[in-house]
């Protein structure tokens, strides 16, 4: 009992109490907010339209109805659906072919195809239910007798079952393998832990060891110091993917070369964010707690296990200030579909955009550090005693 009551005195003594109480309490608040939608409405979806009829318009209007599709783009011309997928701004491209009308009222099949973007499998298993059930229901009615009011008799009528087939694609991850999200999240997860634990402690380092008024300087040299840990990072992302592809079979189709400017741009944004975040720790051990502000938010909002458009529309807009999320975005759109660099031009200003904001967050820490040290000597200097 004396055991007890020693350990209960030492528990309450402290923070732990506290601690115990309320990180539960913020874990079960923040994952129940962040994975309050456990599904996708609304899916945005590309159609291009061949037909170019007054039916074709009708089904893209009756897709477009469905409380799991988004219709944004209508494209009345052919084109690459990996095109319209690269940049995920859509989940999938449906194809009406030309003469859809013409052989709904002649009773022959025609082909309807339907691209899915799989490489997040959890958000377009409702998209692919409602299309399905959006054919079905169209070919149900032309059994039904729903051409009889487009002038067709009931012995034309009769025999037409189904002539609108639903062609159906999982592009670049048909079998929902997890090397292209759990375990591409994991390695993820452990290179923000490798490089931010580093990165964060570089000016507490310095602070304590007294060098960082030199280092001060001269700004550009802790933008410089970042820099190696960046190319080492890089050339570990190659390393384990390459490896994933050789023993594991990941699909990785993007241009080695073109590749490494998104990845380079990555493990410095990388380093950036975890400079400024340690910035004002008074030494490298009260800097190193402050990773799981980059861990935790980077693993729920980057896209790395639940997709984006399923998070909050909040939570969005603030995933947009991780690195991990644009990372993201070259990983799948060059990586597992194969696009090339030139068709993520928007993609790249707005990782530049990033990096710019967290260079411009450096310098304003830079500058605040600097005006604090020489008031500090100020008044060092000021409150001298004065020898008679």
């Amino acid at each position: 009992m004396k055991a007890f009551i020693e350990e209960w005195k030492l528990m309450i003594s402290g923070k732990m109490v506290f601690i115990m109480l309320l990180v539960p309490i913020v874990v079960a608040v923040a994952f129940g907010f962040v994975f309050k939608n456990n599904q996708l409405n609304d899916a945005s979806v590309a159609v291009v339209d061949l037909d170019h009829s007054s039916y074709s318009r009708q089904l893209i209007n009756k897709l477009d109805a469905s409380q799991y599709i988004d219709v944004r783009h209508v494209q009345e011309n052919e084109t690459d659906p990996n095109l319209l997928l690269y940049n995920e701004k859509f989940f999938a491209v449906i194809y009406l072919p030309a003469g859809l009308e013409e052989n709904r009222i002649k009773g022959v099949q025609s082909n309807i195809g339907f691209y899915v973007d799989n490489t997040v499998g959890q958000a377009t298993g409702n998209l692919r239910s409602a299309v399905t059930e959006i054919m079905a229901t169209e070919n149900a009615m032309l059994a039904g007798g729903g051409l009889k009011g487009m002038g067709m008799s009931d012995s034309q009528v009769t025999g037409l079952t189904s002539n609108m087939l639903l062609q159906q694609r999982l592009l670049y991850n048909p079998t929902n393998a997890t090397l292209m999200t759990s375990v591409m999240g994991f390695i993820n997860t452990v290179m923000i832990s490798l490089i931010g634990a580093t990165v964060l402690t570089i000016v507490p380092r310095l602070r304590e060891q007294g060098r960082l008024k030199e280092e001060l300087q001269h700004s550009y040299s802790l933008i410089l110091r970042v820099l190696p840990y960046a190319l080492v990072g890089c050339v570990s992302f190659y390393l384990s993917i390459g490896l994933l592809k050789q023993i594991g079979g990941l699909r990785f189709e993007a241009n080695v070369w073109q590749l490494s400017i998104p990845f380079l741009l990555y493990t410095i944004t990388l380093g950036l964010f975890a400079m400024a975040l340690g910035w004002n720790a008074a030494n490298p051990g009260k800097a190193s707690p402050r990773l799981m502000l980059i861990i935790l938010p980077s693993f729920l909002l980057s896209g790395a296990q639940l997709p984006v458009a399923m998070l909050p529309p909040s939570l969005q807009y603030i995933s947009n200030i991780l690195p991990l999320t644009w990372h993201f975005k070259f990983l799948r759109g060059m990586g597992f579909k194969g696009g090339s660099l030139k068709y993520f031009i928007p993609e790249l200003g707005g990782f530049l955009i990033l990096l710019s904001g967290l260079l411009l967050i450096i310098f304003i820490l830079i500058a605040l550090e600097k005006r604090k040290l020489a008031k500090s000597e100020d008044t060092s200097v000021g409150g001298e005693p004065v020898l008679q």
